[in-house]
């Protein structure tokens, strides 16, 4: 059954609740003579007055929200999920003014602490109110029951322009408080990982030393102030290189070997390499078609794939084939796409809920590993993954499949070249797959802004800058994509020491080096199975894997050594330790700008943006299940690319989960919510076969 968002249209009482508290305590703290007793009244006597700003608000939205639903069954869209996180916020204010109440009579009350928690609430709830207002303006310029906005010029603009200061406590002492409790602490983990490496990424003037870069881990920890400050500021200035880097930490050894610890063990787990050379596909009309491989922006090259079973079966590639019966191929098989913003990740990276969809499915999955951007924009890897779909279905025996009912999945970035994959079998005469399972992807490429985009100014995984970077990576051309012009903010430039101009440029040089190995991680040391002749990994590769190895160094001891060994390779530094005496600029906000809209225009096409595809062809989509969650900022996609579907009269179902954030399966061995949701996803691949194989009868 699916998980539904319910939003209390009647949570007005907890706003007379959180009014009574104030209420309570301004009076208590005003008749109370200790030391900064005053400031702690003014600042619950604010969150008095922001409750009423933001309560009409509230059910101005409220009045409207149910007009963009997928479906009655299924409420949800990004001005639901608005809602709810002022609801959700009025229920933490409410927890902290009942633990405030719990401890003010003590002598070991902590003021200042507790002032500082309600002085953050307060700013939260401004940045609500402001928010709201913005999306109060945007219901005027949709078209009714329509997310997009009929104004994305001025749209863009509203989300662009909110001043960073504005946006600090969410990445604070109010971080994550919109998700489940449970996730909490590991998305805490992420900001205060991200604020520690981007400490180093950004000295300019040597290594810190690893004992330091705990320190700075704890620091960001104890000082939630400062952890908001440094953070904000990288997620509006640094460039996508940083996002890669901070995001190539989950491609070291430890976290790689977490699978194999937490994960069920499958009998296959293999990297194969799908050769770079044209080979002849019979489509279903019965006409021999040569494809090619794919050649644009990085020429021809071997595209690497994961194959995932629990069952060891007959014909399969394996490393030990083994001897004895096996059993027969499956029918079934699934084409899986990773996500990660087009940008990075890999099919080791999505492992950990792979390896729990194949044991509980019982089916071969592949996984594939296509070229990521800048390196490799639109259509590199669309072309890849449909040469590699094609090239699955020719070769299916050698998955242990035969592929006689296929589906294509996806996450995030994966979802979207799933279906666009699709589209393009549509368009070519090609095999479409059986099914398309889509999980919280964006279906439009566009400068856009939905009520759920607007999420991305509060959401601690996939901030505004990081997804207008990744989208600009993406569906830009090489010659207008470029590094970000402001990340020079972020730099802590000191005078150096010692070293002369060459020692710097060898630097330059060694980081670029690293960097463009970096942008292509889907090189694997592992050793290639290759069980067919044209199944080859090409020799220099294996020796770039090899070297890329070397350059990161031997298995990282803990979170902390592994930022500091990530970093030796993306500066080419040293271990020495060179600090400057002033203050890092970085741990102040920079308020000399909102970002200039001046974003490259992206074009309406439907393989970058499978929403755009003109309804001869969206109509002949095969059936498609979308998983997508309540805060994420791609719901709005989500329910539109269904709305679309449902209009065209195709089959198309939908779960909104509630309390997880966008890329949930990566988290889904931390977390029981994010396992339940995976669980539930591949129920709902499951339940699709059933669909295929009922059709066939």
């Amino acid at each position: 059954m699916a998980t539904l968002v319910e939003i209390d249209d009647s949570s007005s009482s907890n706003y007379d609740k959180l009014k009574d508290l104030c209420k309570e305590n301004i009076i208590y703290f005003t008749n109370n003579e200790r030391n900064g007793s005053t400031a702690i009244a003014n600042a619950f006597e604010q969150l008095f007055e922001n409750i009423g700003n933001i309560q009409p608000l509230v059910f101005k939205l409220c009045n409207v929200y149910h007009l963009y639903d997928f479906d009655p069954s299924m409420p949800g869209n990004g001005y639901r999920s608005y809602v709810s996180v002022v609801d959700l916020f009025i229920a933490h204010c409410i927890k902290i003014c009942n633990q405030m109440a719990a401890n003010r009579d003590s002598f070991f009350f902590r003021k200042t602490f507790y002032t500082k928690e309600i002085e953050s609430c307060n700013q939260v709830m401004n940045t609500l109110v402001l928010c709201l207002e913005n999306l109060c303006l945007l219901i005027g310029w949709s078209e009714p029951g329509m997310l997009f906005s009929g104004n994305d010029t001025a749209a863009l603009e509203l989300m662009m322009k909110i001043e960073p200061s504005k946006l600090c406590p969410f990445y604070g002492r109010c971080l994550a408080f919109q998700f489940n409790e449970s996730l909490q602490p590991a998305l805490k983990t992420i900001a205060i990982m991200m604020a520690a490496f981007s400490e180093v990424y950004y000295n300019e003037n040597g290594m810190l030393a690893r004992a330091n870069t705990a320190w700075n881990c704890s620091k960001y920890m104890l000082n939630p102030e400062l952890r908001a400050r440094r953070i904000v500021n990288v997620i509006q200035y640094s460039s996508i290189e940083f996002y890669k880097a901070f995001l190539f930490l989950g491609e070291t050894e430890l976290l790689k070997s977490l699978p194999n610890l937490v994960s069920p063990t499958v009998a296959i787990n293999r990297l194969i390499a799908i050769p770079s050379k044209p080979f002849l596909y019979l489509k279903p009309n019965g006409q021999l078609f040569e494809i090619q491989p794919p050649l644009c922006h990085i020429g021809p090259a071997s595209l690497n794939a994961r194959l995932i079973a629990k069952t060891k079966r007959e014909g399969m590639l394996a490393e030990n084939p083994g001897s004895g019966i096996l059993p027969e191929p499956c029918e079934n098989l699934i084409i899986h796409c990773h996500g990660g913003g087009f940008v990075s990740q890999s099919s080791s990276s999505h492992e950990s809920y792979l390896r729990d969809w194949a044991v509980r499915l019982d089916i071969p999955i592949l996984s594939i590993d296509y070229s990521l951007a800048p390196r490799a924009p639109y259509p590199r890897a669309m072309e890849e993954l449909l040469f590699a779909y094609i090239w699955a279905l020719s070769n299916a025996a050698y998955l242990g499949s035969t592929a006689k009912r296929v589906i294509m999945a996806g996450d995030s970035a994966g979802g979207n070249l799933s279906a666009c994959v699709a589209l393009k079998c549509i368009e070519m005469g090609f095999r479409v797959p059986d099914s398309l399972f889509l999980a919280y992807f964006p279906c439009a490429i566009a400068w856009s802004p939905t009520p759920a985009r607007f999420l991305s100014l509060i959401d601690p995984l996939i901030p505004l800058g990081f997804m207008t970077n990744c989208l600009k990576a993406y569906a830009c051309s090489p010659d207008i994509y470029q590094d970000s012009l402001y990340e020079y903010k972020l730099k802590n430039i000191a005078k150096p020491k010692d070293g002369t101009s060459e020692d710097f440029v060898e630097n330059i040089e060694s980081s670029e080096e690293a960097l463009e190995l970096i942008q292509n991680p889907n090189d694997d040391s592992q050793s290639v199975i290759t069980p067919v002749e044209e199944v080859i990994m090409a020799a220099h590769e294996r020796r770039q894997s090899r070297r890329f190895s070397t350059m990161l160094t031997e298995t990282a001891e803990n979170i902390s050594s592994a930022i500091t060994t990530t970093f030796i390779t993306l500066t080419g530094g040293t271990a020495e330790e060179d600090i400057s005496d002033s203050e890092d600029a970085l741990n102040e906000v920079i308020e000399e700008t909102p970002l200039p809209i001046d974003l490259p225009k992206l074009p309406e096409d439907p393989f970058l943006s499978p929403y755009f595809a003109n309804d001869d062809i969206f109509k002949q989509l095969p059936p498609v299940h979308i998983v997508t969650v309540h805060m994420d900022p791609c719901l709005d996609d989500c329910v539109m690319f269904a709305k679309r579907l449902k209009e065209l009269g195709k089959k198309v179902n939908m779960d909104i989960l509630k309390g997880l954030p966008h890329g949930f399966l990566n988290l889904a061995i931390t977390c029981k919510e994010a396992h339940e949701g995976s669980v539930l996803c591949a129920q709902r691949i499951a339940d699709l076969f059933k669909e295929i194989e009922m059709c066939e009868c």
